[in-house]
């Protein structure tokens, strides 16, 4: 080797030398630090060894994650804090991962990443844990509080009109599953999106107006003081009949009821009563001579009812043992025009 190769290797290996050992100092600057640029939940954490970079990110990171989730439904703001929901950050295991990540490869590789300024672009979160079913029991009262039964459309007798109260729409929060999922993520991350905005949709009746009267199209009402039965369809007053109703010592029973029983030719079971004579207790049949139940049974308080009579100068007074007296040919339209559970009023 001649002279000039002799020194142009000494240069080489001294600068080769030089180089090792540059790079083996600028290992040294960083090790046991995390790498540069490293960051926990947005939280710039590189550069610091693993106690600076725990005491760091739990005094910012933890901060910025157990913040209050709220959330706005109209004019109301509800609000959830990390203490109820039981939210817990651990920051060690993201802090040991970056350690680890910059403890990676040789000394030589290690300090050309020093030298060269190169930055890790690891962002890693924090490891936070939330009880779900606190944000569930969160829901639950916002729930309870927003809730409206939806009313059905009813309707409402007088003697003399017929109508139906309307429908109410109800409200019930919307979207359930999806508000607990979106204040689970809110919880668990360091973002400023802290307010949440949730909606209530409309729940239906099941009855509405036409529904009620296209059950029930018919109504009756019977006025005790005016001895009058008058017939409604659909809210329209379409019959009127004279009748006689209970006499001051049997008198008609007031109150709302439905007709429960309907019969052609009735027998009567004649009750245990003095006012029945030789005939308490005994079942006269259908259509014979000494049955007051005429044509047609309508029942719609047990046994009382609606029912023809013979007694045709009783009508338009107060008479009966409770029955509603009718003409037979009266009583037998009436029969017609109902069903079971038409309502009936008594007044």
């Amino acid at each position: 080797m001649n002279r000039i190769a002799i020194i142009v290797a000494v240069v080489l290996a001294t600068l080769a030398a030089a180089s090792v050992g540059a790079l083996a100092l600028a290992s040294g600057t960083v090790a046991g630090k995390l790498p540069e640029g490293s960051k926990i939940s947005g939280v710039a954490v590189g550069g610091l060894t693993k106690d600076e970079a725990l005491a760091l990110a739990n005094r910012r990171v933890a901060a910025l994650i157990t913040r209050p989730v709220y959330v706005q439904l109209g004019e109301k703001r509800y609000t959830l804090t990390a203490q109820q929901a039981n939210v817990k950050v651990d920051i060690r295991r993201p802090v040991e991962q970056l350690y680890a990540a910059g403890e990676k490869g040789s000394f030589l590789k290690r300090g050309f990443r020093e030298i060269t300024g190169e930055k890790s672009k690891s962002n890693l979160p924090a490891n936070v844990t939330i009880n779900r079913s606190a944000i569930g029991a969160f829901i639950g009262r916002i729930e309870k509080e927003q809730a409206l039964k939806p009313v059905d459309a009813g309707i409402k007798l007088t003697l003399t009109k017929v109508s139906v109260s309307p429908s109410k729409a109800g409200r019930r929060l919307a979207a359930r599953d999806a508000l607990m999922a979106r204040i689970a993520r809110r919880l668990t991350t360091s973002t400023n999106r802290r307010t949440l905005r949730a909606k209530t949709i409309k729940t239906k009746a099941k009855l509405t107006a036409d529904k009620v009267f296209d059950a029930n199209p018919v109504a009756v009402t019977v006025s005790r003081n005016e001895t009058k039965v008058r017939v409604f369809s659909r809210g329209k007053l379409v019959k009127t009949y004279t009748v006689a109703v209970g006499s001051p010592e049997y008198p008609s029973p007031t109150g709302q009821y439905v007709v429960q029983t309907k019969q052609v030719n009735p027998a009567w079971n004649v009750p245990n009563s003095a006012w029945a004579g030789s005939l308490a207790g005994q079942t006269i049949p259908g259509g014979a001579p000494n049955n007051p139940l005429v044509a047609r049974w309508i029942g719609f308080n047990g046994s009382v009812g609606f029912h023809g009579t013979a007694s045709a100068g009783s009508l338009g007074s107060a008479a009966s043992h409770g029955c509603i007296r009718m003409a037979p040919p009266d009583v037998i339209e009436l029969f017609k025009r109902v069903k079971l559970g038409t309502p009936v009023l008594v007044a």
